[in-house]
């Protein structure tokens, strides 16, 4: 049954048809208006659920791309201040050997001395008693005139 008004194509007219449109395809490159074409998203409704999801995956990876950036970055400010505070705590601890190697030789050096001015003030008695017993016991021979 034909309509009035429309064309009737027959089997053998649909396999021309597609055959030279493959040859027509297949002989030309596809030019960059044609790739913006089959790129697009399509408009179906089946199809633009896919696309949602699709772009909320990427939006899902892409932040999660940015979160593991952020943790890369913390991870490694924190070693380089980790190192920091490693060579801080190293001057430290020079710094702490050198003191206690200081306070050491102050240490010997004020007991010296207190041994020193205990020898003197010990000499100093000592030679006073001594004047003393010899002036009472009858007097020394180069004192007397």
């Amino acid at each position: 049954m034909l309509m009035p008004g429309k064309r009737s194509l027959s089997k053998e007219d649909i396999r021309t048809a597609d055959k030279d449109e493959k040859e027509t395809l297949l002989e030309h490159d596809s030019d960059l208006d044609e790739d913006m074409l089959f790129s697009r998203p399509s408009t179906s409704n089946g199809d633009e659920k896919i696309d949602n999801k699709m772009d909320c995956v990427r939006l899902q990876i892409q932040e999660v791309t940015d979160v593991m950036r952020d943790n890369v970055q913390k991870v490694m400010d924190r070693g380089e201040r980790l190192e920091d505070l490693q060579e801080a705590s190293d001057r430290l601890n020079m710094a702490g050997n050198e003191f206690r190697e200081t306070a050491r030789r102050a240490q010997r050096k004020a007991w010296l001395q207190n041994v020193k001015s205990r020898i003197i003030i010990v000499s100093v008695t000592v030679t006073i008693v001594l004047f003393i017993i010899a002036i009472s016991c009858g007097g020394l021979p180069f004192f007397s005139l």
